[in-house]
């Protein structure tokens, strides 16, 4: 069986709310053929997912948004190491698309403050809610 490149249904609710974005982030991925081998969602504080592209892993936090750097060790419900972490910029919640064009091109944009992750009334959320699976 191989492994989903799009990512599972989590158990936690407050987690699946991201799945939606995550998802389309892996389909931009998809598109732009950066061989997305597996997905996953997990854990909380902050919520983050992984996407492993090759040896090479990109995570999306709900604090810092993208990370990409080599894969080192990670799965469902452990965090993800990456050796040499390269944060991508640009805001917590970058637009699909763009963040695939940041990854394809190896670029990054201007850092971003980070985002307390206990802000959950923030409009976060709202904006997750905003993507569909």
């Amino acid at each position: 069986m191989t492994a989903p490149t799009r990512p599972l249904p989590h158990v936690l609710p407050q987690v699946d709310a991201i799945r939606g974005y995550i998802t389309q982030v892996a389909e931009a991925l998809d598109a732009r053929d950066l061989d997305v081998r597996n997905v996953w969602l997990d854990p909380m504080c902050p919520r983050d997912a992984t996407f492993i592209l090759g040896t090479h892993a990109l995570v999306w936090n709900e604090s810092e948004g993208f990370i990409r750097g080599a894969f080192v060790s990670g799965a469902p419900g452990e965090r993800t190491v990456l050796a040499d972490p390269v944060p991508l910029g640009g805001g917590v919640l970058l637009e699909p698309g763009h963040a695939a064009w940041l990854i394809e091109n190896g670029r990054v944009e201007a850092p971003t403050a980070y985002r307390p992750f206990a802000l959950v009334r923030d409009g976060l959320d709202d904006k997750l809610a905003g993507y569909e699976v």
